[in-house]
């Protein structure tokens, strides 16, 4: 895991993300501007562009947001149906936060260059505006995550290869550990650190929070388990479920950490996807 696809997984679903929003104003651009040719009209590109780049710059800038639901809003930390029912609100939140913005950007423009602006905020033009957002909030999350996903996917060894395992770095005061993957067994948040628990019963204490943890070590089979743990899903051996909802991992080096109800059937799934069942 170097710095560099480190960066390269981080930056460049972003970077598609504008790509696609670019391409997607442009064609749009130029189909208006072909039906101004095709209705013998003549051409007037400035109003069109200003649309473009305002409704352009306002998806990028709800794009995070956008990011954050398609990541956050689904399950296991939410039911399906419930998952829904938000993304169908954060799809109207959004849809409204880009027709009020995309006007405002359009009057400022407007009044700065001495023109008189009438500023065309109406309830109407906001739900004929909503069905178009709404896919557009769709797409851009499925996009970015998509992306983001695919990057992930390509970054995990093949089958069968013989290279070098993946090694994670953890600074100890002047010294630098080279911790191979695949021996971390658990992780464990500890305040503002999080402990590295590997093969052969060794303890190690990392400068990191465990959210951040997760996000280098996602496509490594690492699962979160409990609010304040990790475990690499190769390294389970066996699941013990209790009435509560709770479950009882038992892990390679016989050890046995718990796993919370919430987290327990994404567990459950992952290892049976493994074990192919």
């Amino acid at each position: 895991m170097t710095n560099g696809s480190d960066g390269l997984r981080r930056w460049a679903p972003a970077a598609m993300t504008v790509a696609l929003v670019t391409v997607a104003a442009a064609g749009n651009l130029a189909a208006t501007l072909d039906r101004q040719l095709r209705s013998g009209l003549p051409l007037s590109p400035s109003i069109p562009i200003l649309d473009e780049v305002s409704s352009s710059l306002v998806w990028l800038a709800l794009a995070p947001l956008i990011v954050m639901a398609f990541r956050r809003l689904v399950p296991p930390r939410f039911p399906w149906p419930l998952a829904a029912l938000l993304h169908v609100v954060g799809a109207a939140a959004i849809s409204l936060a880009h027709y009020g913005l995309t006007r405002l950007f359009r009057a400022i423009v407007h009044v700065a260059s001495g023109q008189d602006f009438r500023l065309p905020v109406t309830w109407e033009g906001y739900v004929a505006d909503l069905y178009r957002d709404a896919l557009t909030y769709v797409l851009l999350g499925l996009f970015y995550c998509g992306a983001h996903a695919l990057l992930v996917a390509r970054r995990k060894a093949p089958e069968g290869e013989s290279a070098a395992a993946p090694v994670l770095e953890v600074r100890d005061g002047a010294q630098t550990l080279y911790i191979p993957i695949a021996e971390i067994l658990w992780v464990e948040a500890a305040g503002n650190y999080v402990q590295l628990h590997v093969v052969g019963g060794r303890a190690i204490l990392m400068r990191a929070t465990l959210a951040s943890l997760e996000k280098r070590l996602e496509g490594w089979g690492f699962l979160r388990i409990h609010r304040s743990r990790l475990v690499n899903a190769t390294g389970v051996k066996s699941v013990e479920s209790h009435p509560s909802g709770d479950a009882t991992l038992v892990l390679a080096d016989g050890g046995t950490i718990s796993a919370s109800r919430r987290y327990r059937p994404t567990l459950i799934t992952t290892l049976a996807s493994r074990a192919g069942i």
